[in-house]
């Protein structure tokens, strides 16, 4: 049975693999020097990202269970969950689909909104959060992302065992694609590559994509799902030429704004 399957039936496209490197890299190179103050560890994994004192943005497949109530630990700090918002057209691919080719499972996943707010019983006092990008011109700016997933390289692809490891790492690309409610990078070799180019995975769902302009940082999108050509058995991820899409901030600034001024 191939990793795709071997996660969750599904979760096969939603957590991605890991922070897949260049293989003329150094790999200690990737490791992230720092955390950056708005990322956020989720219950069990992946991440959210706060976008208010009391707000945090993340990706809706990693709505596990009810977490109100539950802690939650920011730069060292706990705080408790009050409240958690799904959003409405957050959805789940039926098991048939993870059968067989690939394309009817990844055209139900663009039909989807992959993202979910929780909100804090009281606010981050000693964190800064992060803005949110309201424009829509995505398309051919590199961002810079995080996560603590498995990790491999270009040429072998995720080993999923590493994840284990929850190290952090951060990587490089560019989006080169922007549909609807969707942000795409590609895992581009050698010179078609940044310095650090990588691909998103396992363990890394809502992991930030960060874009920096006019000195301040912008949370461009959050790490959902590989992009899964062929049979699905056969997928192997990690590999040059692979392709992962990013839940697009700008789509969700209304519903993002709505829903806070609904919860003060």
């Amino acid at each position: 049975m191939s990793k795709i399957l071997s996660i969750v039936l599904f979760m096969i496209s939603w957590s991605s693999w890991s922070i897949v490197q260049r293989h003329d890299v150094p790999k200690d190179m990737y490791i992230a020097q720092s955390t950056p103050e708005y990322l956020i560890d989720m219950p069990g994994e992946g991440h959210g990202v706060l976008i208010k004192p009391n707000w945090i943005v993340t990706v809706a497949h990693l709505i596990f269970a009810d977490y109100t109530g539950r802690e939650i630990t920011i730069a060292n700090e706990q705080f408790t969950i009050e409240k958690v918002i799904v959003h409405a057209n957050a959805k789940k691919p039926n098991e048939a689909l993870f059968k067989g080719d690939a394309k009817p499972l990844m055209d139900f996943m663009k039909t989807t909104s992959d993202i979910a707010l929780i909100k804090l019983s009281k606010d981050v006092t000693h964190v800064k959060p992060i803005e949110l990008y309201t424009n829509d011109d995505e398309k051919g700016k590199a961002i810079t992302a995080f996560g603590r997933g498995s990790t491999g390289d270009g040429l072998n692809g995720s080993i999923f065992e590493t994840k284990r490891q929850k190290t952090l790492r951060r990587m490089q690309n560019t989006i080169d694609r922007v549909d609807g409610n969707w942000l795409s990078i590609k895992f581009d070799k050698g010179d078609k590559g940044l310095q650090y180019e990588g691909l998103d995975g396992s363990g890394d769902s809502g992991g930030p994509l960060v874009y920096s302009g006019n000195e301040q940082q912008y949370l461009v999108g959050m790490f959902s799902w590989d992009f899964v050509e062929g049979d699905l058995k056969s997928f192997k991820h990690g590999l040059y030429g692979g392709r992962s899409y990013q839940v697009r901030i700008s789509s969700y600034i209304d519903w993002i704004t709505t829903q806070i001024n609904a919860n003060p």
